[in-house]
């Protein structure tokens, strides 16, 4: 590098990729979109490589940019914790907790979990960050959490590490459907049905396509892809198509206009709990395991053919 980088100039490209354009990062930061246009311009300059490509009047990142803003951005999320650390050292009944969940859990399940902890602590304040399979390494290595809640297998320390729960994905369909008759759905009733899938890079996704593969079973109509269960759920109420997705949200839109049944082969899924290495768990962050802990319990007694035999 020819210069030197500079804070300016690592707000100002964060700002940009954040937001999309110049004009907005330049609102986020406060300043004029032509101080926001000079410190991208240096900084690209300083790194000795191109970080935006000018399309029409856009900025489009280069791969070097989005490689570089994963890296940032986790950079940036540790000064958040480290800000969050020193503003919460406060007299007993403040304070915050850092959480990481895999997306079937924070969609459907902790926000019923952060309403209870939140009635008996009020003041103290919780960040979520939602995490795919694929990034849940980088941030259990981070060690910047107070508490993870993912899915199985992980590469962690197994003593700090508690197994939750394994459920079993259900099936989704449409209020009505001529499906919804049967009690069990098995994976051939689903091969003429639109089916409506989530994004590959997903361990739902793997999990499913496998089973219908190991059975030759193809799916005809695959012709609607989105990146949630939750959002799979209210294309399903919308009488878009079928699916096969996490109990959580199953169950939490099966008042939605969907019909909630077992899914055939059973497709099991396990979730635990991950802790830091080397430091105590705080009392908030065992207060709020104990409220992640009963609300799952309480879920498993209400949807006993979601669990495996052992947890229900």
């Amino acid at each position: 590098m020819t210069n030197r980088l500079n804070l300016k100039q690592l707000d100002a490209f964060r700002a940009v990729m954040v937001s999309g354009s110049t004009a907005e990062a330049a609102a986020l930061l406060n300043i004029s979109q032509p101080a926001v246009s000079r410190s991208l311009q240096n900084f690209e300059t300083a790194v000795e490589y191109e970080l935006f490509l000018r399309r029409n009047g856009r900025l489009v990142p280069t791969r070097e940019a989005e490689m570089l803003f994963d890296e940032l951005d986790q950079l940036y999320h540790s000064f958040d914790h480290i800000s969050n650390i020193m503003k919460n050292i406060r007299p007993a009944g403040y304070g915050h907790i850092q959480i990481v969940a895999s997306t079937p859990m924070a969609q459907r399940f902790l926000p019923d979990v952060f309403a209870l902890f939140q009635e008996t602590h009020p003041n103290v304040s919780i960040s979520l960050r939602i995490v795919v399979k694929r990034e849940a390494k980088k941030w259990l290595d981070s060690q910047q959490f107070d508490l993870a809640l993912l899915s199985l297998p992980i590469e962690y320390p197994v003593a700090s590490t508690v197994q939750l729960a394994s459920v079993y994905a259900s099936c989704v369909l449409p209020r009505g459907h001529p499906l919804a008759r049967k009690d069990v759905i098995h994976a051939a009733d689903l091969a003429d049905y639109p089916y409506i899938s989530i994004a590959p890079d997903t361990l739902l996704r793997s999990r499913v396509d496998r089973a219908f593969q190991s059975l030759g079973i193809e799916r005809k109509k695959m012709l609607l892809e989105t990146q949630s269960s939750a959002s799979i759920c209210q294309m399903v109420g919308a009488g878009m198509g079928v699916s096969v997705v996490d109990p959580f949200n199953a169950v939490a839109f099966q008042n939605a206009n969907i019909v909630v049944r077992p899914f055939e082969p059973r497709l099991r899924f396990d979730y635990g709990l991950a802790f830091p290495v080397n430091r105590e768990s705080t009392q908030l962050a065992k207060s709020f395991v104990t409220l992640v802990k009963d609300h799952l319990r309480e879920f498993l007694v209400e949807n006993p053919w979601a669990a495996d035999e052992k947890e229900s």
